[in-house]
């Protein structure tokens, strides 16, 4: 194991070794047992197969985020827009369901309904994305500060949007849509609980990025964020490096819009975000840009919230909202490891340097070789 791996990996144990004690301290504060509010957490997340619904259903949203952020972490390129392109994927998805049945007199078959609302919320979601890129690559406009201002922008747009052309007329305390017709919902995958089948494109997206990782096309995203130079040498331009990470980006959030909205709340709701964008980022960099780390994390991210409940229940003086406190020490956890490491993608290194096989024997250097040299001398 290299020097940065294992490096890697002991910053992540000492985060979640901190969190589990800091964790501890708060209970105590709060007049109650650790142990008996580690045992409430514990039965708040596997008491029932509702339980561990809820923590699927959580972890679903924060999985597909974080996935969707390898490339862009992994060449350098830091997009908080998250939160935004999910407001915006979900407003494209509910409007497209809405019209798609319309126009088929409410007799839209629900395959249709998933399709609509899938490639919908990719667009809203990638369009959204490719507003900040262009910024950062026509006038160097730094990414983090436009996808952060655009979210602000996004969530103008949805509580206008709730308020005139996808408000609902029926008499409601907080603005929501109508509800989405019943073929449009994502199908249930546990009986009896929330889970749906979109846990299965968490999966999918994970494979997907397992088998890219080790990919010519990752290396060059890795070269990017430390040696533009070298980069351009194997064809990674910033244009299309900024681009294309971005998009994939957006595109997962959109996809994330329309999932909250099909298969949790069943309408678009103010709430559709819910933070699942910020908590994405953290999850990505706690999974060390692995896509198995990020599953667990993007679990472990679900089960605090879901188990908070159960805490409070079992200790009475432990408030749920202990978990978004956590979560506080987890992100101030993640920043400390993102500073020490320098930058966002040098947190995890691939595996294996993809190099062509040398043209004339054992001996000769390949591309990456061969440009490292080139620019020594330049």
């Amino acid at each position: 194991m290299r020097a940065l791996d294992r490096r890697r990996w002991v910053l992540t144990a000492a985060v979640v070794v901190s969190i589990i004690l800091i964790a501890g301290a708060l209970i105590v504060f709060a007049g109650a047992d650790p142990l008996l509010g580690l045992q409430g957490l514990v039965d708040g997340v596997s008491s029932s197969p509702y339980r561990i619904g809820e923590v699927l259903v959580g972890a679903v949203p924060i999985g597909i985020v974080a996935l969707t952020l390898i490339p862009a972490l992994r060449a350098g390129v830091f997009s908080v827009g998250a939160e935004g392109q999910i407001v915006v994927g979900a407003i494209f998805a509910t409007a497209a369901v809405f019209a798609v049945n319309r126009t088929l007199d409410g007799a839209a078959p629900a395959l249709l309904l998933w399709i609509a609302g899938f490639v919908a919320g990719a667009v809203g979601g990638g369009l959204m994305a490719l507003l900040p890129a262009f910024l950062a690559v026509r006038w160097r406009v730094n990414e983090i500060l436009s996808t952060l201002l655009l979210n602000y922008l996004a969530a103008g747009f949805l509580g206008w949007t709730l308020r005139t052309w996808l408000a609902t007329d029926a008499e409601t305390a907080t603005p929501q849509s109508d509800e989405l017709p019943d073929a449009a919902s994502l199908p249930s995958l546990i009986p009896g609980t929330r889970a749906h089948w979109g846990i299965l494109l968490v999966v999918v997206l994970a494979v997907v990025f397992l088998v890219w990782q080790r990919s010519a096309a990752s290396t060059r995203l890795s070269v990017f964020a430390s040696r533009p130079k070298l980069a351009l040498r194997l064809g990674a331009t910033r244009s299309r490096t900024v681009y294309s990470t971005m998009l994939v980006s957006g595109l997962g959030a959109g996809v994330v819009g329309w999932i909250q909205v099909a298969g949790v709340n069943d309408r678009l709701l103010s709430s559709v975000s819910g933070g699942v964008g910020f908590s994405g980022i953290a999850v990505a960099l706690l999974g060390a840009l692995a896509p198995i780390g990020i599953v667990a994390a993007a679990l472990f991210f679900s089960a605090l919230t879901a188990g908070a409940v159960g805490m409070q229940s079992a200790t009475g003086t432990v408030p749920s909202s202990i978990a978004e406190v956590i979560k506080g020490v987890l992100l101030m956890g993640v920043a400390c490891i993102a500073a020490y490491q320098r930058r966002p993608a040098a947190v995890v290194a691939p595996a294996e340097p993809v190099v062509a096989d040398a043209p004339d024997g054992p001996d000769a250097p390949g591309p990456i070789a061969t440009a490292e040299a080139e620019e020594a001398r330049a």
